[in-house]
């Protein structure tokens, strides 16, 4: 499992990681976890990869031990805070993994520094150069609003039970995101879904992996899939059945069994 955390400190925030050993000769491949988790999220995919892959997990600011949230929360300066880390192991390029804005970090890495990235991990995340519809974007204007008068014990469970289709992942979900905030879950969330830019003409130019739980109907990601895979020729995709919005936790075996073909491909 995870070694003992290491830490950089960037922009008010010490940033917690974790690096698992693996052959020397094999990429490394890192995990971003969603908005309001936390590096653990991604226990049973360390396991899985244990022995095959070196890999990295990491408390992105403002989450899990990477708190206070620093000077500021923006999608590209998570995207630094990662490349930091990266340049701080001497790691040119890596196979970029993530979850929900884990995912939406990896795509922005492969947007605007493809060099760094040989394939990618997707796993439950709209695209984020996809167009909005006028009710998609008008959703997401008022979801600062709403989030900001919704009582926070409230929001902590009907999260838990929005993401997971299982008890102990849910139980995960409210513990982890108890100590945050609300303020700062305002600003996660907000800047998350804010840094999206439509650009309709954009291909992914590496190699992705795209899965989502069966039962995922969180955002436009359930609408968005087919589509988004269909017109993207360096894409794979899968459904992963019997799990929602965490399907790597909610369904570790199928997600690890077809993770595990797909990271047999990249070379």
């Amino acid at each position: 499992m995870n070694t003992e955390a290491q830490i950089l400190t960037r922009n008010g925030t010490p940033l917690h990681y974790w690096l698992t050993d693996g052959p020397a000769d094999s990429p490394l491949i890192v995990f971003t976890h969603g908005a309001g988790c936390d590096h653990q999220m991604f226990d049973e995919q360390v396991k899985a990869l244990t022995g095959k892959y070196r890999v990295l997990t990491w408390d992105v600011r403002g989450h899990g031990l990477s708190r206070p949230i620093g000077d500021a929360f923006t999608l590209r300066i998570v995207v630094d805070d990662l490349l930091a880390i990266l340049d701080q192991l001497g790691v040119q390029q890596a196979i970029i993994g993530g979850q929900s804005m884990g995912g939406n970090v990896a795509q922005e890495i492969c947007f605007l520094h493809p060099e760094r990235v040989l394939a990618m991990l997707l796993i439950d995340c709209v695209c984020n150069t996809n167009s909005l519809s006028a009710f998609e974007k008008w959703a997401v204007s008022l979801t600062p609003t709403i989030l900001r008068w919704y009582p926070y014990e409230t929001l902590l469970k009907q999260t838990a039970t929005t993401v997971s289709r299982k008890p102990d992942v849910q139980k995960y979900i409210y513990a982890v995101m108890k100590p945050i905030p609300k303020a700062d879950i305002v600003t996660i969330m907000q800047e998350t879904t804010g840094a999206l830019h439509p650009d309709p003409n954009y291909r992914i130019p590496k190699p992705f992996l795209l899965v989502r739980g069966e039962h995922d109907d969180a955002g436009a990601i359930k609408k968005q899939g087919a589509a988004w895979a269909a017109r993207e020729p360096n894409c794979t995709s899968f459904i992963i059945p019997n799990a929602g919005h965490n399907s790597n936790q909610d369904n570790p075996a199928d997600f690890n069994r077809i993770m595990l073909d797909y990271l047999g491909t990249i070379k």
